[in-house]
């Protein structure tokens, strides 16, 4: 099997090794039912930031980062839920400031785009998403 050296194996492969993470499994392009699971979903974006005279270009690849997760009344359990997100962003940003980044051709930067929100809910569970994005060089 030849090695998959698409950005959204990267990316996946990175968060994987993230420390915050409950163990859950992470998913591209695909949320179960069940908390806790993660997925990794690519957005639609303008991929060509700037164009260089050399014929190379920045870029960027943005997608949203979503879990499932436990929900009720309880306000604790949701401000958890909450809370866990705030850390995520933070910890991004500290990656990015450190320099370790996913393991993409070119990669500059790593950077959280929007807060993180829930999108939806039903009794026991709920589903969040934070929107970022890397940029990079392209040859």
């Amino acid at each position: 099997m030849l090695e998959d050296k698409s950005i959204i194996a990267a990316l996946r492969a990175y968060f994987c090794k993230c420390p915050l993470l409950k163990k859950g499994r992470i998913g591209v392009d695909y949320l179960g039912a069940l908390a806790t699971e993660y997925s990794i979903n690519p957005e639609a974006c303008t991929p060509i930031v700037k164009q260089y005279t050399d014929g190379s270009s920045l870029r960027q690849y943005q997608f949203s980062f979503m879990s499932v997760e436990y929900y009720s009344a309880d306000a604790m359990e949701n401000i958890e839920n909450s809370g866990f997100y705030e850390a995520f962003a933070d910890w991004m940003e500290q990656q990015d400031t450190k320099g370790d980044l996913p393991k993409v051709p070119g990669i500059q930067s790593m950077e959280v785009l929007s807060s993180a929100y829930l999108f939806a809910a039903d009794e026991q569970t709920a589903r969040y998403l934070i929107q970022c994005r890397i940029t990079y060089l392209k040859d």
